[in-house]
């Protein structure tokens, strides 16, 4: 949650696992961070999360979104996607927790790892501007991988 304030980002996007998956005991520190964050939110549900937490943070928690940022289509869900996507696309999922940025075929695909329950060992996030995706260590908040888009 650091981060948001050391990024200053225009919007939070949480691939799900917001509340019982992901913070686990630290849960009201979550829940009263985002809901009273003036930085917009926009979620997906988790298979950790539960149907009533979307009221608790102020946000609606579908299966699946589809955003739009400088001429790419976000596809965000927090399953992994089975499914062709075309040239430009950026696939995001969180299911695993292990950070993960790569390209494939002319589509990104972005896993930008877990605040509260990292698998691979550091708590991650990815910030996503006009230039690129940076993976970040949500540590030291340094750059972890870049890739540009």
């Amino acid at each position: 949650m650091a981060a948001s304030l050391t990024e200053e980002p225009d919007v939070l996007i949480c691939l799900g696992d917001i509340l019982f998956g992901a913070y686990d005991g630290a849960m009201s520190e979550c829940i009263d961070y985002l809901s009273s964050s003036s930085i917009p939110l926009i979620a997906v549900k988790g298979n950790c999360d539960h149907a009533s937490d979307g009221n608790l943070i102020h946000a609606a928690l579908p299966e699946e979104q589809i955003l739009f940022f400088k001429g790419h289509r976000l596809w965000m869900r927090h399953a992994p996607f089975y499914q062709q996507f075309q040239k430009g696309d950026i696939v995001m999922s969180g299911h695993t927790h292990c950070k993960s940025l790569y390209a494939e075929g002319g589509v990104i695909f972005l896993n930008p790892g877990s605040i509260g329950k990292p698998r691979d060992g550091e708590a991650g996030y990815a910030v996503i501007d006009e230039s690129g995706i940076y993976l970040k260590s949500a540590e030291n908040f340094s750059t972890l991988e870049y890739l540009a888009i």
